[in-house]
């Protein structure tokens, strides 16, 4: 294909970020990439969109974008209430699809566009971003490292204000008819899925569910403690609260035999390591982002630059395969066992009971 022709639904906050992510990647791929159309029922925040970022046709409704703008590439952003609908209306028409997460509302209907989508060979890809997080990228390889040993303990806190509010503010996050839950689904399946990513199945597992502002069926607190295939476990806690002053933010940190690392931040560093007998010493940003550099050998020298800002380092990915390069994903398959997995953590927070995980029931 010789040119990505896109459309975005839903000028939100993902939809800006995702933008100005193609807006800086028109400058490496030039006529390669058009920004076509964009839609939203807001009619202000769709005018806003189209002017910031050039899309040249403005719709107020997804389905009305997918079938007759002149694309071959969606970016479906829109409230997680609306991606069934436009994924199987895009698979449809044949157009290229990235889909941001969660799927779908629950596992039955994210399978059902799995299947949608993979039955027209179209590009599909999910937005679990942290897969292209240069600090995380590194410090998988640094758990994988022959001298770290096997991963013994792993420690996940990710915090953020209430994203009705603040940086994130999107009013229907608080609405359980738009949204597939709280801080778990919504925002925490990129943590499911980093972990998976990381350290391989989970076989087991424990959960705890908490809900303090009170939007009935969206819970703002959820711990979770993960056995792996392997035997290592780890400890993962999503919590919304009311700072809004306080940076969205996460905390890994993985014990290995002979290894530590750990970082407080979730795009390009910096990090903290130490081996063996070695002092703990802190690895700069930079550092970090050459080393993903090597790691990740897909991104273009021209874009280097930009190694530290994952969301970009994924668009680039997906506008890639859609003009004939390699398909990295994540795909939607894995968008699908990523809500899996979150659905047997609120299945197991609300039985109060130990799940196994494709072992056929509860502890």
């Amino acid at each position: 294909m010789s040119t990505a022709a896109v459309g975005l639904i839903g000028a939100g906050v993902i939809g800006h970020t995702h933008s100005a992510a193609l807006q800086q990647l028109r400058h490496f791929f030039g006529e390669r990439l058009a920004l076509v159309a964009v839609a939203d029922p807001d009619g202000a925040a769709r005018d806003r969109c189209a002017e910031a970022y050039g899309y040249a046709a403005r719709f107020a409704d997804g389905l009305d974008l997918i079938r007759h703008a002149d694309i071959n590439a969606v970016f479906v952003c829109a409230p997680t209430r609306h991606h069934a609908a436009l994924v199987h209306a895009a698979a449809e028409r044949g157009l290229h699809l990235f889909c941001e997460k969660p799927l779908a509302m629950d596992p039955a209907e994210a399978a059902g566009m799995v299947a949608a989508a993979e039955a027209t060979g179209v590009t599909a890809q999910i937005g679990l971003v942290l897969r292209f997080s240069a600090v995380y990228t590194v410090m998988r390889a640094l758990a994988r490292d022959p001298r770290a040993g096997p991963p013994r303990a792993v420690f996940f806190r990710d915090d953020q204000c209430f994203p009705i509010r603040g940086l994130h503010s999107s009013a229907w996050r608080a609405d359980r008819s738009l949204t597939a839950g709280g801080t778990l689904v919504e925002h925490g399946v990129h943590d499911l899925d980093l972990l998976t990513w990381m350290f391989g199945p989970v076989r087991r597992l424990r959960a705890w569910e908490q809900n303090h502002a009170g939007h009935a069926g969206i819970e703002d607190y959820v711990a979770v403690e993960l056995e792996f295939g392997t035997g290592l476990r780890a400890q993962l806690l999503n919590l919304w609260h009311d700072m809004v002053q306080r940076p969205s933010n996460r905390r890994l940190e993985i014990f290995c035999q002979s290894a530590f690392v750990a970082s407080d931040h979730d795009m390009g560093g910096p990090m903290r390591c130490q081996f063996g007998d070695d002092v703990e010493a802190e690895v700069a940003a930079d550092e970090v982002q050459r080393r993903f550099i090597e790691l990740y050998p897909s991104l273009p020298a021209e874009l280097h630059v930009w190694a530290g800002v994952p969301y970009l380092v994924q668009d680039h990915a997906f506008v890639n395969a859609v003009l004939g390069g390699p398909r990295i994903g994540p795909t939607l398959r894995e968008g699908l066992a990523a809500q899996q997995l979150a659905a047997a953590v609120y299945e197991a927070a609300r039985s109060g009971k130990e799940m196994e995980i494709g072992g056929g029931g509860f502890v």
